[in-house]
C-alpha cells in the first residue's frame, strides 16, 4: 500500500471514529441531563413542569444521532480504503422514517408551549424561571432554578 492510500484510509476511519464519539457524547447528554429531565417532567405532570424548547428539539434529534453512529460503524467495518457509497435496504427504509420522526419532534417541541396554555399550568413570571410552569404561582417562590431536580413519585 502506498503512503497516499494509508493516509486516505486513516482519514476515513478517523472521521468515522470522531463522528461516533461526537454522536455518542450528544446521546449521553440527552439521556442523562436536562433534555430527559424536561421530558420526564412533562410526562409526570406534577405541580412543577420545566420546559426548554431547545432540550426537546435535542431529544427529537435522537434518531439522527443513532443513525450517525451506525453510519460511522459502517465506515469502520467496510472493506477497502473508501467508505461504501451505496445505501443498504435498511437505510432506504429507515432514512425517511428517521426524517419524519425528527421533523415531527421539532414541530411538537414548538407546539408544547401553546398546549400548556390550555392546561392549569402558569408560566412563572420571574425572568430566571421562565422555563418553569406551575399549577399555583406561589410555587415559583420555592423554586431554586440552579438546584432544581425532578422528584420521582412512586
Amino acid at each position: 500500500m502506498s503512503r497516499q492510500t494509508i493516509l486516505e484510509w486513516l482519514l476515513y476511519r478517523g472521521a468515522a471514529v470522531i463522528i461516533i464519539a461526537i454522536m455518542s457524547a450528544i446521546l449521553y447528554f440527552i439521556f442523562y441531563s436536562t433534555p430527559m429531565d424536561d421530558l420526564r417532567s412533562l410526562y409526570m405532570h406534577d405541580d412543577i413542569i420545566v420546559y426548554h424548547t431547545k432540550a426537546i428539539v435535542g431529544a427529537a434529534g435522537t434518531p439522527v444521532y443513532v443513525y450517525g453512529i451506525f453510519l460511522g460503524l459502517r465506515v469502520l467495518i467496510s472493506k477497502g480504503v473508501k467508505p461504501p457509497t451505496t445505501q443498504t435496504v435498511i437505510g432506504m427504509i429507515l432514512t425517511p422514517l428517521i426524517a419524519f420522526v425528527t421533523f415531527s419532534g421539532f414541530i411538537i417541541a414548538f407546539l408544547i408551549p401553546f398546549g400548556l396554555i390550555f392546561t392549569p399550568y402558569h408560566n412563572c413570571p420571574q425572568e430566571k424561571l421562565g422555563a418553569f410552569y406551575v399549577t399555583d404561582l406561589k410555587l415559583c417562590q420555592n423554586i431554586d432554578y440552579k438546584n432544581w431536580t425532578l422528584e420521582r413519585h412512586e
